[in-house]
């Protein structure tokens, strides 16, 4: 069984690395050779080939394991031995601490083999690789809220969808807690991010984390974490004069978390505020069409009114018999 408790990254990078080179040392050049030739019973039989693969894993000897279960996939593609052995290459990933790898492994099993009968635990398996890919606490480098939380984040993406695509699956029940834990993480680290704005009097930027804050993890610590939230954007509102937003956001901390300890100063402080009153629609006006439409009839022509008299004036009539200038030949018309 899975454990969601493990050691820093820099402890898992040195373990992995010492047993890397122990197995090089110990085993000589042909234990790292993991393109050797299966030879053998196991070379024509899948099944005796991945159960040799499982029992060298079994006993830690990752290489000889690496080199049966790929030599089950390519040379016996079409078993059933195949895709477990995919598998048990996912988790040989696992075990050995490469969770990027892992991840990677078990989303490729997913997508390979959709209907497959561990398909849900390969799925549930992607959202644990990840988690264990989280940033450690370690005693002489920040918390590990303050920093990057893209695993974090892709942990609790990939056990969501998991929930979702196998609601029956025996992995829910851990993969819902996992997932309460991935929103604690997340939560503290956008918390941290506020404050970071709060304290650099960048009101804008705090007063939008603490409503993201609400909107996205609000039901965290028995719905205390909304009303404190939505309390730290409307003063952070009030810091930047913005009586409107302030108001819409102390109205919600009202309405949202009607127990929250700031409840009655919110109250006080919404009756000195000015009502929200909507700006009036611009009005439009109406333009006169410059030409009749199609179905618009044309005003009769009025015979009271004058024809109207051309700007230009009548080229007079030539003389008779008078000879007519003629253009030079040659000339370009200008």
């Amino acid at each position: 069984m899975e454990t969601m408790t493990v050691s820093g990254r820099p402890g898992r990078a040195l373990l992995c690395a010492a047993a890397v080179l122990f197995a090089a040392c110990a085993g000589g050049k042909d234990s790292l050779d993991i393109t050797k030739p299966v030879t053998g019973a196991e070379a024509t039989n899948a099944e005796r080939a991945y159960k040799r693969g499982i029992n060298e894993k079994n006993d830690k000897n990752y290489i000889e394991a690496t080199r049966y279960l790929e030599w089950v996939r390519s040379n016996f593609p079409y078993s059933q031995y195949s895709a477990l052995a995919e598998l048990a290459l996912a988790d040989m990933a696992f075990e050995r601490e490469d969770f990027a790898s892992a991840a990677t492994a078990y989303q490729d099993f997913v997508k390979s083999h959709p209907s497959h009968p561990r398909a849900d635990y390969a799925s549930y398996r992607v959202g644990l690789a990840f988690y264990q890919d989280k940033p450690s606490d370690f005693w002489l480098l920040p918390p590990s809220y303050e920093k990057d939380q893209t695993p974090i984040r892709s942990a609790n993406d990939a056990l969501q969808r998991f929930v979702i695509s196998y609601p029956k699956s025996e992995y829910v029940p851990r993969a819902r807690d996992l997932i309460n834990v991935c929103r604690e993480r997340l939560a503290a680290h956008d918390r941290y991010v506020a404050d970071f704005y709060w304290k650099r009097n960048a009101w804008k930027g705090a007063a939008g984390r603490f409503l993201s804050l609400a909107d996205t993890y609000g039901d965290l610590e028995a719905g205390r974490l909304r009303g404190e939230a939505l309390w730290r954007a409307g003063e952070a509102y009030r810091n930047l004069g913005d009586k409107g937003s302030e108001r819409k956001t102390l109205q919600r901390l009202v309405q949202e978390a009607p127990r929250n300890e700031h409840r009655a100063e919110a109250e006080a402080r919404l009756r000195t505020l000015p009502e929200v009153v909507p700006a009036p629609p611009a009005a439009t006006e109406a333009k006169a069409p410059s030409q009749p439409g199609p179905t618009e009839a044309k005003p009769p022509p009025r015979s009271d009114l004058p024809e109207p008299q051309s700007s230009t004036p009548p080229r007079p009539s030539p003389v008779p018999n008078e000879p007519q200038p003629t253009k030079p030949a040659g000339d370009a018309p200008r």
